[in-house]
């Protein structure tokens, strides 16, 4: 009986860390237990380093990511998302460690500018016409020297305001989309629509994924195999803790 109440109240605890409302927006560095690294390993390197665009957008096997200040300006409808967008920003700030900031109202687009990421809201007939297809929803579209990204373009439909988080993912180098072929418990924004595999913000492992693609280790241009080497040091350098009860969230703790 007493090692059924002790198994009991470690897996409250787990619970609790996991899936806390502290958890998702601690400004610690994540760590995960080490039965749960591969499987993080492999989700990191689908979404950062393997691209799955198909022949329009194939793209070489190495780092993609911002280096500097990262300035956002919004096109006129777009403003109605200026307070959701501020709020991602000051997310995406403390995952990178970089400040990221939104334009003053009628900031005009910047093509091919210096860290900027310019936001388009439109009407979901023109975003069909705009890419020659009515299946698109949203569209990100990233160009860089060398890895180092430099100019962000976003293009988000009314009707589907809440692919905002997704393209957002997106726009910071994460090119690809996860779409797990085997058995797994890990949720993603950047898995395709109306899928299980969905969820509508970030998830521990999409948080965990962005700190670990901007830690200062990682740099841009840098090859696949390298980072991959890397990502595995910097996972697995840390003390890890107690395993949790599922593989559906990992808990936080100081790197």
């Amino acid at each position: 009986m007493r090692g059924i109440r002790r198994f009991f109240l470690f897996l409250v605890t787990s619970l609790l860390v996991v899936f806390g409302p502290a958890a998702a927006e601690n400004t610690a560095e994540p760590t995960i237990p080490s039965r749960l690294a591969p499987s993080f390993i492999e989700f990191f390197d689908t979404l950062a380093l393997t691209a799955d665009f198909g022949p329009f957008n194939r793209r070489p096997a190495w780092v993609r990511k911002w280096n500097g200040p990262v300035t956002i300006t919004l096109s006129e409808p777009a403003e109605k998302l200026r307070d959701d967008i501020e709020r991602l920003t000051r997310r995406v700030s403390r995952w990178t460690g970089l400040p990221f900031s939104v334009a003053t109202p009628g900031t005009r687009p910047i093509a091919d500018g210096s860290n900027v990421i310019n936001i388009r809201l439109i009407p979901q007939a023109d975003t069909g016409a705009a890419f020659a297809s009515g299946d698109i929803v949203c569209q990100t579209e990233t160009h860089g020297m060398g890895g180092a990204l430099h100019t962000g373009y976003m293009v988000i439909s009314e009707r589907y305001i809440d692919c905002l988080t997704h393209e957002f993912m997106h726009v910071l180098g994460f090119d690809s989309h996860w779409r797990p072929t085997g058995r797994t418990n890990i949720r993603s924004v950047l898995a395709l629509r109306d899928t299980e595999m969905r969820t509508s913000d970030f998830s521990s492992w999409d948080i965990l994924a962005i700190r670990l693609l901007y830690n200062q280790r990682i740099h841009a241009g840098m090859p696949r195999g390298r980072s991959l080497v890397i990502a595995n040091e910097v996972i697995r350098r840390g003390p890890q803790r107690a395993a949790l009860p599922s593989a559906s969230g990992f808990r936080q703790t100081n790197w």
